[in-house]
């Protein structure tokens, strides 16, 4: 178990969450997120905790002197794990605390999208009550086709039932037991892309599934809405914006997009930027944010109340007894 833990990129509903709490670890809170420039702060710690926008790479590993990386998060593509093992560093992760929360919030995306709800609402701000350029689509009969049946995936399937929707899958690790359960089938890739209506991601970034929607993907598709609350990188951001102006897909809602590091930097370090981040993919995804058939949000799909608090809580766990490691 830690005895010293530095927690970084703390919120006030984590300080909140831990008034009143008897825990056998001290926690330290730090704001920032842990990086390059702060990882002197974590000095004399036996564990980090750390969210999605820390960078803990093998520099960074290299500086600290901890047991524990504990992941406040289900992904850990922000943690060089090769460099973690050969320190001896076990990494934890959060993999469930967010399942029906990601997947009702890929309904949110799915539904804004299929009804024009953004510009619906602008539309009533701007004092018009007229219906020109707002008709959306049913959902339901719509093939739903869902990539990843991990526990977020399951979710978005059971939503997508209830919709009514035909629901395939693709996942090279089938759950059989649970596609029969819930009733859906599970088909090759390709079928995924070129027979689904909407397309929804739920798998993690690795180097078997960077990009794993590209030009080649999109163009097999004809008028697919494309939903994302995974990873950016799983979509190559100038393709997607390609196949939108041809019409391949019709529409998009993104949670997350490529290189999100630079997304709310100021300009005045651009310099700084261009040494972390692929200015072009910026540049690609500020032209997604600013059309009017893709809807984003800020990576915000984890964020429900109930789920931060089974994110936190499992963390401690983790923290205590190493619940769940992802690598060692």
């Amino acid at each position: 178990m830690a005895k010293k833990v530095a927690w970084f990129d703390v919120s006030e509903f984590d300080k909140k969450y831990f008034e009143d709490k008897d825990l056998d670890m001290s926690i330290t809170f730090f704001e920032e997120p842990l990086n390059e420039k702060t990882a002197e702060l974590a000095e004399g710690f036996d564990a980090v905790s750390v969210f999605i926008n820390s960078d803990l790479n093998r520099e960074v590993l290299e500086t600290l002197d901890i047991d524990i990386v504990a992941c406040r998060s289900t992904g850990f593509d922000h943690v060089d794990l090769e460099a973690a093992d050969e320190m001896d560093v076990t990494v934890c992760n959060v993999p469930e605390y967010s399942s029906n929360t990601v997947a009702e919030h890929t309904f949110a995306l799915l539904l804004s999208v299929s009804r024009k709800l953004y510009s619906a609402i602008n539309k009533v701000k701007d004092g018009s009550f007229d219906h020109e350029g707002l008709r959306g689509f049913d959902l339901k009969g719509k093939t739903f086709g869902v990539v990843g049946t991990g526990s977020i995936g399951k979710h978005a399937i059971r939503i997508a039932k209830g919709f009514q929707m035909d629901v395939i899958a693709y996942d090279p690790f089938p759950d059989h037991e649970a596609a029969e359960e819930i009733g859906f089938d599970y088909v090759d890739f390709d079928e995924i892309v070129e027979t689904s209506d909407v397309i929804s991601l739920h798998c993690p970034l690795n180097e078997h599934t960077e990009h794993m929607f590209s030009d080649e993907e999109f163009k097999k598709m004809d008028g697919t809405v494309l939903i994302n609350t995974s990873r950016g990188g799983l979509v190559e951001t100038e393709s997607l914006i390609k196949a939108i102006d041809r019409g391949d897909v019709r529409a998009a809602g993104l949670d997350v997009l490529e290189d999100e590091c630079g997304l709310s930097e100021d300009i005045d370090y651009l310099g700084e930027m261009e040494e972390k981040c692929d200015l072009q993919t910026i540049l690609h995804d500020h032209i997604l944010i600013k059309r009017d058939d893709v809807v984003v949000t800020p990576h915000n799909g984890f964020n429900s109340e109930e789920a931060l608090e089974r994110l936190i809580s499992t963390t401690i766990e983790n923290l205590e007894d190493l619940a769940n490691p992802v690598n060692n």
